[in-house]
């Protein structure tokens, strides 16, 4: 019987995209097949929209989604139930399962006190973000960090916050950082030619693309006029890109809350602006510059892969005095400007200013002694 392992991802996009790459080396390398386990229906819709990560899915295996829609709080029940019996079928038999807390919580937290050597408790984002610290101005209270019940813990970076509760008989992973490994990387550039023509196939890449990553339009407590920030600096960032662009393309990318309504207003008289839900490595290859208006972790995967990120937004003046005048998410971000139109126009111009383009060249790292390790004992 083929060997397999199974990934139960929380109800957010970012943490398939965080495991994403190690399913793929474990498919590739190992022969190793992955069963996505998904509960929710919002990351479930968020996965088969999101068209690389679906059809990553399917590369390294299948999602399982356990979510019943039936009226009857019985049949729910019951459902659940039968992926209970699955799961602890799984488990007797030596399944491998890697997961984001779900062990932590009763009544999963009975097998994670049984099988606790069989299972691998994951950081949820692969790069390390300062922004968290910003919570308290956002309204939003820290949670509380306990001691994972998993045997063995996957870090990506020394921010995971679980790293200071752990008991002695855990084993750490310092696994480092997963979309910039050369599995992942390979993968994308293999498919990004086919991705561009399949879902843009009617745009002009060949001097490259701007990108640029919406947000919510809703109130934002870190901006100045929290109520209507977001939508000027939008309203101010297409038209200096209508401007300057010349003749590449702008790809904007929504977020799952971007009111679609108000993007397609703006850009509905205008010349080769398009929406897009490729993955930001894939549009990353193409990408001269990321821009976003509020700090998106998507900044990490542009910077990472030496592509040039620009925030112009409009912070409050109690987040720029704890940000020191810098991005909240500041070690992912070039070029930082606040309510600036006039400097944000000859920063977008002097990096639009080289007509030479040619198809960004990165190339995947694996550094880290663990990430082998983890391989290894996932393999066995």
């Amino acid at each position: 019987m083929p060997k397999n392992i199974v990934v139960i991802v929380k109800n957010k996009l970012i943490s398939i995209d965080t495991v994403m790459p190690i399913l793929i080396e474990l498919k590739e390398k190992y022969r190793i097949s992955s069963i996505v386990v998904v509960s929710d229906e919002m990351a479930h819709k968020g996965i088969n929209k999101n068209i690389v990560l679906r059809d990553a899915v399917n590369y390294v295996g299948y999602e399982l989604y356990i979510e019943n829609k039936s009226p009857y709080k019985a049949v729910k029940k019951l459902y659940k139930v039968r992926w209970f019996f699955i799961l602890f079928f799984k488990l007797i038999m030596g399944t491998k399962v890697l997961h984001f807390g779900v062990f932590d919580t009763f009544p999963f937290s009975i097998f994670g006190k049984i099988f606790g050597k069989n299972l691998y408790f994951l950081q949820s984002d692969s790069f390390k973000h300062s922004y968290y610290k910003f919570d308290e101005l956002l309204g939003k209270n820290s949670s509380i960090v306990t001691t994972p019940i998993s045997k063995n813990i996957v870090a990506f970076n020394d921010g995971m916050r679980h790293l200071d509760v752990l008991n002695n008989d855990q084993k750490v992973f310092m696994f480092g950082v997963t979309r910039t490994r050369r599995s992942w990387i390979n993968y994308i550039k293999q498919r990004s030619d086919d991705y561009f023509f399949r879902y843009h196939s009617n745009v002009d890449l060949s001097k490259g693309c701007v990108v640029l990553i919406l947000a919510t339009f809703e109130a934002v407590p870190t901006m100045r006029i929290p109520s209507n920030s977001i939508k000027t600096l939008f309203k101010d960032t297409i038209g200096v890109l209508d401007n300057l662009r010349g003749n590449l393309p702008v790809l904007l990318k929504p977020h799952v809350f971007t009111d679609l309504k108000i993007v397609n207003k703006a850009i509905h008289d205008l010349d080769d602006f398009h929406l897009t839900y490729l993955h930001p490595t894939v549009l990353a290859i193409k990408a001269r510059v990321f821009i976003c208006n509020i700090y998106s972790t998507v900044m990490a995967d542009a910077h990472s892969l030496k592509v040039k990120t620009v925030e112009y937004s409009d912070y409050n003046i109690d987040v720029l005095r704890m940000s020191k005048g810098k991005s909240t998410g500041y070690e992912h971000v070039d070029e930082f400007i606040n309510n600036d139109k006039v400097k944000f126009k000859k920063i977008i111009e002097s990096i639009l200013s080289n007509e030479i383009h040619t198809d960004n060249q990165f190339i995947g790292e694996n550094i880290e002694a663990d990430a082998d390790e983890l391989f290894t004992r996932l393999a066995e």
